[in-house]
């Protein structure tokens, strides 16, 4: 509060903030009041982490410690030399003490990016340093590739087989696919813009093996008998989400390109 008050004077809106923080979090059943912090999942609770991490922002130093790139709390520091990592590190757990924090050992490290080496993960993508095969230009070309991470393949997973639980049978053919696509669209277009081809044929596999099963269960048939309905019985794979041509890979070292989606209007 004190961080939104160098900005904010208006007395109704500090007094709904401070009703928003003390709002507390329902616990099986019971609700729990926090001391500190803001309630885990709470609407407020990004825009006062941004508000009291921007302190962090303003004291970093992109020239000597290198470039900071902060989502909410999870940030990622890129470096020229192992040297500037170390101190970037011991420059980042002084100025979170600072605010009371500490960043959290498990997720952090210092990753040395070189090709055939290990990557990182950063809001969902693995991104990791490789070399391209030269195939389309002649040219090996080393470029920063990113694709959803395995955490993010799993819950992509978990999630189709939640919308294709057995439990869910008695419901029309056409409202599972429907609830399935909706998913997957939107999971899609967060993931699109890398080199996710490979992981979208992954998921558009496992959707085929979700509705496979889904048809023989309901007609306790074989799934042998699934798989002849989803892909010679139906003309379209009961309508599933097509998932190629959907990536929007980047061109390395040049702009990204500017493709029309269904509508017709243009994005980058």
């Amino acid at each position: 509060m004190q961080a939104v008050e160098e900005r904010v004077s208006d007395r109704k809106l500090l007094a709904l903030l401070r009703a928003f923080l003390r709002a507390g979090v329902m616990e099986h059943g019971s609700l729990r009041r926090s001391v500190t912090g803001t309630p885990q999942g709470g609407v407020i609770s990004p825009l006062m982490c941004n508000v009291y991490l921007h302190r962090l922002d303003r004291q970093w130093d992109d020239d000597r410690h290198g470039r900071l790139v902060r989502f909410a709390d999870d940030l990622v520091v890129m470096c020229s030399t192992r040297q500037q990592a170390e101190a970037a590190l011991a420059r980042l757990t002084a100025l979170l003490a600072d605010l009371g924090l500490e960043p959290k050992a498990a997720k952090t490290r210092i990753v040395e990016l070189t090709v055939g080496g290990e990557g990182f993960d950063f809001l969902g993508f693995h991104h990791r340093l490789v070399r391209s095969d030269g195939r389309r230009t002649g040219k090996h070309v080393v470029f920063l590739a990113r694709w959803p991470t395995s955490k993010a393949m799993q819950h992509a997973r978990d999630r189709i087989r939640e919308l294709t639980a057995r439990s869910l049978l008695l419901l029309p053919v056409e409202v599972i696919v429907a609830n399935v696509n909706r998913f997957v669209r939107g999971w899609v277009a967060y993931f699109r813009y890398g080199n996710s081809a490979r992981h979208f044929e992954k998921i558009r596999a496992y959707m085929r093996l979700r509705m496979v099963l889904v048809i023989a269960k309901r007609h306790r048939r074989s799934r042998e008998f699934g798989w002849s309905v989803v892909h010679f019985a139906s003309p379209n794979q009961l309508g599933l989400i097509d998932l190629a041509g959907t990536v929007a890979a980047p061109r390395p070292f040049r702009a990204w390109r500017v493709t029309p989606n269904a509508g017709g209007e243009r994005r980058r």
